[in-house]
């Protein structure tokens, strides 16, 4: 059975490489190319596509996070392969939190890859045997650690500013899907920081991880 693809990358020789390759496989069809956040929106909604395969660090002002977020939401059949070279935990936790199925490295064997894609296409999950220290389940909604802070310290309304955020939303776009103003959210976000001492966006990340606050809806 074919398995039809959408490439999300910025760089064109690497999209028209990759498409080579996976095609050579056989069952890989590939539908659509995208260069940008905006664009592989965009294309997902000219094709039937069964596996995006998305870069993590593209141009559009969308991070890669937010990127499979809106392409979930709009094509909740979807099964999103992440191929990027962030070796790091970070990204794997944030991604696999908002619904990829797989996380491969782009130095690994094209085998790696496909069966990246079979095994996000049959739902299951696919982790990088060089990130092969990090279970799967340990990063889909668990509970916060020991002595960690508690998501309770928070009230509904900021816990939901607080999940938009960590997923790369801007003030404005929080504001707008919450139907509330930019000033708002911005009141919000400094209430956040302030009762959780977060100092950075990766902090924030890390403690909508651990609370639940992004697992998927």
């Amino acid at each position: 059975m074919s398995i039809r693809i959408v490439i999300a990358d910025d760089h064109t020789i690497f999209r028209h490489g990759l498409r080579a390759l996976l095609e050579r496989f056989g069952d890989f069809p590939v539908v659509g190319e995208a260069s940008d956040g905006p664009e592989t929106l965009k294309r997902l909604t000219e094709v039937e596509a069964d596996v995006l395969v998305l870069d993590l660090s593209m141009p559009g002002g969308m991070s890669g996070a937010r990127i499979a977020e809106e392409a979930l939401k709009a094509h909740p059949g979807l099964a999103i392969v992440v191929l990027t070279m962030h070796q790091d935990e970070y990204y794997l936790r944030e991604m696999l939190a908002v619904g990829a199925r797989a996380f491969v490295i782009k130095n690994s064997a094209p085998e790696n890859l496909a069966a990246a894609i079979r095994a996000a296409h049959g739902r299951e999950y696919y982790v990088d045997s060089s990130l092969a220290g990090h279970t799967v389940s340990a990063f889909l909604g668990r509970p916060a650690a020991k002595g960690g802070k508690r998501v309770d310290v928070l009230t509904p309304r900021e816990q939901e500013v607080c999940r938009l955020l960590a997923l790369g939303h801007t003030n404005g776009e929080v504001g707008k899907k919450l139907h509330i103003s930019e000033r708002t959210v911005e009141s919000h976000r400094m209430k956040i920081i302030e009762r959780l001492g977060i100092k950075n966006r990766a902090e924030l990340v890390q403690f909508a991880m651990d609370n639940g606050l992004l697992t998927t809806r």
